[in-house]
Formats: C-alpha cells, sequence, structure tokens
C-alpha cells in the first residue's frame, strides 16, 4: 500500500455505541426496502464437530439450528483446521433468512467472474454466550470462502493485506456482499478483527456512514486496490478520502448519495463485488 499524508479537517469516526445511535434513526424508514427470502426452516444435523460450550445456546433461547447456509456447509476450524466434519451452529431465523439472501448474491455475483459455486465456508461463531449480537444470535464471524474454481477468499490468512491485488480485491467484493446486507460489518483494519469478517444487525437497512470507522477503512482500502488512491486506512474520513470516494462514484457511474438512498449504496457495493471477483480496476 502507498503512504498519503493523512486528511486535514478529518471527522473523527464512530464508535460502535454511536455509530449504532446514529444509524437507528433509519432503520424504521428503510426496512421495507431489504430483500427478506421467505422463512428458511432450519434443520439440525448430526454435528461431527462441537463446538465449545460458550458457543451452544441455551435450551431456552430463541435459535434455530443449521449446518449449512442454503446448501453452503459451513466449517469450523479454529480448534482444528481443516477440518470438514459437519457442525451445528445457531442463530436466530430472521439472521439466517438473510444470511440465505447474502449468500445467493455471492453466488451470482462470483459465478459471472467464472468462480463456479461456493464449496464451502469456514466460521469463527454465530451465537456466542457474551453481550451484543453474537448473544442474540444475530452476527457471524466469517474465516474463509472457497469456491469450486479453487479461488478462495481468507480472512483467516489475512487477506486483506496480500500484496497480490487479485487476493485483495477479492477479499474487498467478499467484504462489498456483507455490506449489501448488514448494517454493521467488521473487517480486518478493524480492531481485533485481522483474522475475520463479522457482520451483524441484519434487521437493519444498510447506508454508508461516512463516520463509521469500519466503513471509511472498507472505502479507503477500496479506492487503494481499485484506483491507486494512496490513502492511508485510518478510518478517518477527510478531504483526502472525500475526493477518491468521489472520484469511484464517477468512474463507477453511481448516482445519488449512498449515505442517504439504500438502493444507491447497494448499487456502489454490487459494482466494487463484479469488480473484486473480475480482478479489474476502476
Amino acid at each position: 500500500m502507498h503512504s498519503a499524508p493523512k486528511d486535514n479537517n478529518q471527522t473523527p469516526p464512530l464508535g460502535r455505541r454511536a455509530f449504532l445511535g446514529a444509524i437507528g434513526g433509519v432503520a424504521a424508514a428503510g426496512a421495507a426496502t431489504l430483500m427478506i427470502p421467505p422463512t428458511v426452516s432450519a434443520v439440525a444435523r448430526s454435528a461431527g464437530t462441537e463446538l465449545p460450550e460458550g458457543m451452544r445456546a441455551p435450551k431456552s433461547a430463541a435459535m434455530v439450528s443449521f449446518s449449512d447456509i442454503d446448501g453452503t456447509p459451513v466449517y469450523y476450524w479454529r480448534s482444528n483446521p481443516g477440518n470438514q466434519d459437519p457442525v451445528t451452529w445457531q442463530c436466530t431465523q430472521e439472521f439466517l433468512d438473510t444470511l440465505v439472501v447474502w449468500i445467493r448474491e455471492l453466488r451470482s455475483i462470483a459465478q459471472e467472474a467464472g468462480y463456479g459455486n461456493v464449496q464451502y465456508l469456514v466460521s469463527a461463531g454465530f451465537y456466542v454466550n457474551k453481550e451484543g449480537q453474537h448473544g442474540a444470535g444475530t452476527a457471524m464471524d466469517l474465516d474463509v470462502v472457497q469456491w469450486d474454481s479453487g479461488q478462495v477468499s481468507s480472512p483467516l490468512d489475512g487477506d486483506h493485506t496480500s500484496s497480490d491485488d487479485a487476493v485483495a480485491r477479492r477479499y474487498l467484493g467478499v467484504e462489498a456482499t456483507l455490506r449489501r446486507q448488514f448494517c454493521y460489518v467488521l473487517d480486518g483494519w478493524y480492531p481485533n478483527h485481522h483474522d475475520h469478517f463479522h457482520a451483524d444487525f441484519a434487521s437493519m437497512p444498510p447506508l454508508l456512514s461516512t463516520s463509521g470507522e469500519s466503513a471509511t477503512n472498507f472505502v479507503q482500502a477500496t479506492c487503494n486496490r481499485f484506483q491507486g488512491s494512496g490513502l492511508d486506512i485510518d478510518g478517518i474520513w477527510g478531504p483526502n478520502t472525500q475526493r477518491e470516494y468521489e472520484r469511484m462514484l464517477g468512474t463507477l457511474g453511481v448516482t445519488g448519495d449512498p449515505t442517504a438512498d439504500i438502493e444507491v449504496y447497494r448499487d456502489l457495493l454490487h459494482k466494487i463485488a463484479v469488480h473484486g471477483f473480475a480482478n479489474t480496476p476502476f
């Protein structure tokens, strides 16, 4: 990555709690535009790998159990790398429904680039017994995406820092598909997330937040990898980031305001994903 002077007149990033308060005000108005599929019936399979106790919800919790997302198996490698025994995960039905929307979009965009089907996913957790969205069963930590064609995107291996543009652009393509469906996504530039994506708040509409550290990291990294912007990936939205962001919108032909219109933001993200899987610059 090239370095550039840090933005002046910077807008400090919002922390997680402040971000959620800011985005919450648009949730009701935008909820009708979410692409929610018919309810997916989750069937528990006999698990060959038992998760740690803290990742198993109490029987009283309103969770569904699953071993795959729309037919794609989801493995657990944190205790046994490469293991492909079935795992029984848990989350809410609403969250699982949105995961199905996400993986169908991921498949569609990647298949257009010749990737074939998604062979399997690897996760570091869905329900986890702790405060926040994991404890509510409405979060996913994503470690690996493997395609039949042999391509792989591996946050677990730090693909966001790869010197290979194809690998890094594929990583950003996967991230763009997550951001199309999930309001809050944390990537490898966010503290303590160097080896996985975190996605949550399936029921809230996604919008671009220029005051959010994670969203700003994503825009800065995307501008760097696809148009050679040379921005510092520091999570701070200043004039340099604004300039390169506007350049990206113009090049991609995105009209409207991704910070105010959900469908405009999704259009931007779709175009980033297409370029990411095709490994083509803007």
